[in-house]
């Protein structure tokens, strides 16, 4: 009996081994990147995922960059005071045109979304009202890459065409994979992305 513990802990600390160092690089899907018709930008971490998506255009992978306006708590309470600030989207238009992208290449979808599983069915909805696209590219931060195409490519399942969805992950995000256990913000992303990866599975996919 002291035998087969022992056995079983030897085996679990193997499999740690193993498996744990690996868990960083589960969440971050990279394609290799095709001529598109969009880039698709997803809020949250905004300047690391802008920053790609800059750099994508001006390599000529795409010629519009979309993103989808986000949610922000307390907007709408400013807003009643006559306070009115810009949101994510807003601010990283300004920056991609700072950076030398023309006002005409960006597109600010309006839907005020709380999620990943929102921008999707936001431009879901986009796509269905613009049939000529049937390729992007989805720029998002490394450790949210795997998620984020999971959502998407199941959101387009609802489109009467297929669409390509490319995942390209920013290059500037400081995500460590390898380490990800040694940095506090990587620790909490991956533990994160877990519990979120497992809503998708078990309910979110469900309600797309």
């Amino acid at each position: 009996m002291f035998m087969l513990i022992i056995s079983i802990i030897v085996i679990l600390m193997i499999l740690s081994v193993l498996i744990f160092p690996r868990l960083g690089h589960w969440l971050i899907v990279e394609d290799n990147l095709v001529e598109s018709d969009i880039i698709v930008v997803l809020m949250g971490s905004v300047p690391d995922r802008l920053l790609e998506a800059v750099v994508l255009y001006q390599e000529g992978f795409a010629e519009q960059i979309t993103m989808v306006d986000s949610h922000m708590v307390g907007y709408d309470v400013l807003l009643s005071k006559g306070v009115q600030i810009p949101k994510d989207a807003e601010l990283s238009k300004t920056a991609a045109n700072s950076l030398g992208v023309p006002n005409d290449d960006i597109i600010i979808l309006h839907g005020n979304a709380k999620s990943t599983q929102d921008e999707a069915i936001i431009v879901r909805g986009y796509l269905r009202d613009n049939k000529d696209i049937n390729s992007m590219i989805l720029v998002t931060s490394k450790y949210h890459s795997a998620r984020a195409k999971n959502i998407f490519t199941k959101a387009l399942d609802g489109l009467e065409r297929d669409v390509l969805v490319t995942s390209s992950p920013s290059r500037y995000d400081s995500f460590d994979a390898e380490h990800w256990w040694k940095n506090r913000e990587d620790a909490k992303h991956v533990a994160i992305e877990y519990l979120k990866l497992f809503n998708f599975y078990v309910r979110e996919q469900f309600q797309l």
